[in-house]
């Protein structure tokens, strides 16, 4: 309990409000450091963090400061603001409000990213003539992205609702460290296995240093390498990725992407009847055009039935074969949509999860299989090895007679040198061990020598 000669303690109001009036007294500085993660308000006001490559430091540009402003703020721009530390109190949150923005260049990291750009462009990377065109109908959508994001549900929701087709989710790492490897290698996977029709890969919307992975070298690669048509669906609006440049086609979201790479099946339908319709009505306007020509003429030519008989059979002649041509131009459409339902309904995920759950089985029995057979071979490596070591141990050569020689401390002996007379010997044969004393030493004369 404190003393009751102590001060009585501040709010945290009162404390915010003492740290801002030591803020607020500071002259107007200038700091220089790279602009991250830049947010364009709706009100007209900016936000980024300026950072060094220790610190950061929020950062808030107001309207009417930005509308005069000589330079256009971007992520990776090393620039110098001039301004006031300031503290809003109601939060706590410590911030620099900027009244002026010079450029001093780019970033190291934005640079390397241009270096890069321009090296893959020269390279032909993004040549737009590598592009691959979208399929009109896709069976197999393959979505590479996170499995946990919102970008993956709003993809899945699109596509339902548009077609029934299949949709595969191979669910990446998008963002830190190890997601540019976890991306590339997704996409191979999907293009390797030919598991879909199209690809559509990429994230929701984020900062700079969360969307990067998207410009490594690594991903933008497996974009151009892939041979399965591929979107970018990164959700940003205001920069372009390398992997942009890179796919056959960028979509400005994960949504507007699923638009793309799905038609509305029941839009299609109504186009093909509507189309149906206009080729009817223009063929009956075409009809009724004839026959007034042909009045017309007969009026001129009077009585001209030998005359225009046979034209009038001709007509008549072309005119069926026209309404023929239209319904069969009909009766194909009406079987070429039979057709693209009955393969949406064999395209059914149930189907082919019983499918993929048969194969399953099958691998699983060839691998037990391989496995028994591994696991025999190797036993029997293993009684061969044993069996050569077995024939080079010293102790096989014990059971046919010979002896191992061995002084006192366990050394064995390999010559008579060092040995006297009265030395303590052991003799280890096959069955057992001698302890001997040395009478006398004889060196052999080619020994000796």
């Amino acid at each position: 309990m404190p003393p009751p000669t102590a001060d009585p303690p501040l709010t945290v109001t009162q404390l915010n409000s003492k740290v801002r009036g030591l803020l607020v007294p500071l002259p107007s500085l200038r700091v220089a450091g790279e602009i991250s993660g830049i947010s364009w308000a709706s009100s007209g006001h900016l936000y980024f963090d300026l950072k060094d490559d220790q610190c950061k430091v929020k950062v808030n540009v107001w309207r009417s400061t930005v509308q005069g402003l000589k330079v256009r703020p971007r992520d990776g721009m090393q620039v110098v603001c001039t301004g006031r530390p300031d503290l809003w109190i109601a939060g706590g949150a410590y911030s620099f409000n900027v009244t002026a923005i010079e450029e001093a260049g780019l970033g190291a990291l934005w640079l390397a990213l241009q270096r890069l750009k321009e090296a893959l462009t020269a390279q032909g990377v993004f040549d737009p003539s590598r592009k691959l065109p979208l399929p009109f109908l896709p069976k197999t959508v393959a979505l590479v992205t996170s499995a946990t994001g919102a970008a993956v549900q709003d993809m899945l929701r699109i596509v339902r609702e548009r077609a029934r087709v299949r949709v595969l989710v191979v669910a990446v790492k998008v963002q830190g460290d190890g997601a540019a490897e976890s991306i590339a290698q997704g996409i191979e996977l999907v293009d390797a296995l030919g598991w879909a029709d199209v690809i559509l890969c990429g994230r929701g919307g984020g900062s700079a240093e969360d969307l990067w992975a998207f410009n490594e070298e690594r991903v933008v690669r497996a974009f151009a390498a892939c041979r399965t048509p591929i979107v970018s669906a990164v959700g940003h609006e205001t920069d372009t990725l390398l992997s942009d440049y890179a796919a056959d086609w960028r979509a400005p979201t994960p949504t507007a992407a699923a638009e793309r790479a799905v038609p509305v099946f029941a839009d299609l339908l109504r186009a093909i009847g509507d189309l149906r319709h206009r080729a009817a009505v223009a063929l009956r306007r075409q009809l009724s055009h004839d026959r007034q020509m042909v009045g017309q003429l007969r009026a001129r030519l009077g009585d001209g039935d030998a005359i225009t008989g046979q034209r009038f059979a001709r007509l008549d002649e072309l005119n069926q074969r026209l309404v023929r041509a239209v319904q069969r131009a009909a009766e194909r459409d009406r079987r070429r949509l039979e057709a693209l339902a009955r393969r949406l309904q064999a395209a059914d995920p149930v189907r082919s999860l019983a499918d993929q759950r048969r194969k399953l089985a099958l691998l699983a029995l060839r691998l037990q299989q391989s496995a028994a057979t591994t696991a025999e071979r190797r036993r029997q490596r293993l009684h061969n090895a044993k069996a050569i070591l077995m024939a080079l141990s010293p102790r096989a050569a014990l059971g046919r007679g010979y002896g191992i020689v061995r002084t006192a401390n366990g050394t064995v002996l390999a010559s008579v040198n060092g040995v006297q007379p009265d030395d303590k010997l052991d003799i280890l044969l096959a069955d057992g061990a001698l302890a001997v004393a040395v009478e006398s030493v004889v060196c052999e004369p080619a020994a000796a020598a």
